[in-house]
């Protein structure tokens, strides 16, 4: 993604006004509406003609290491438990896309993505005051295995 010219300058220069927010956009068929849409904000932002909602929240990004990308996380504060209920009822992984973008607004706004990932939300945890959800960029290698092999003796049908 190419951020505009104008979008550049505001970027170098020493003092701005203009804001960088991750925009986060969570889907399954499990949630209500089918996805979720959270900007860290104290307001909500739309972007794209969608809502995001103000959240407070903590996007660590991947680690690039020779041209791979790792996983990342998102620390969701849930101190009102509404986002927990939303991943007790899910069953299976959900999709997010996590937008970093540029916004600016000086009598015309300007808010257009700067870089974009797609990851499957993995396991959670949650201490009571926050969700903290694992980012798997890639999940193809994801194969359980069993520890024991099929012989004639554990499988007698199998031999």
């Amino acid at each position: 993604m190419n951020p505009s010219p104008k979008a550049l300058q505001q970027m170098y220069r020493l003092r701005t006004n203009a804001q960088f927010p991750a925009l986060i956009e969570i889907t399954h068929a499990d949630i209500p509406g089918g996805v979720i849409r959270l900007v860290n904000s104290d307001e909500n932002m739309t972007y794209l003609g969608y809502v995001y909602l103000a959240s407070c929240f903590k996007y660590t990004p991947p680690k690039y290491n020779d041209k791979k990308m790792g996983d990342g996380s998102i620390t969701i504060s849930a101190i009102d438990s509404e986002i927990i209920l939303v991943i007790r009822n899910l069953f299976g992984r959900a999709k997010a896309v996590v937008t970093a973008s540029f916004y600016y607004d000086n009598g015309a706004i300007l808010f257009e993505p700067i870089e974009e990932w797609k990851f499957d939300l993995a396991s959670v945890s949650w201490d009571g005051s926050a969700a903290t959800w694992q980012m798997k960029y890639d999940t193809r290698m994801d194969i359980v295995t069993p520890c024991d092999k099929m012989t004639a003796q554990k499988c007698p049908g199998v031999a």
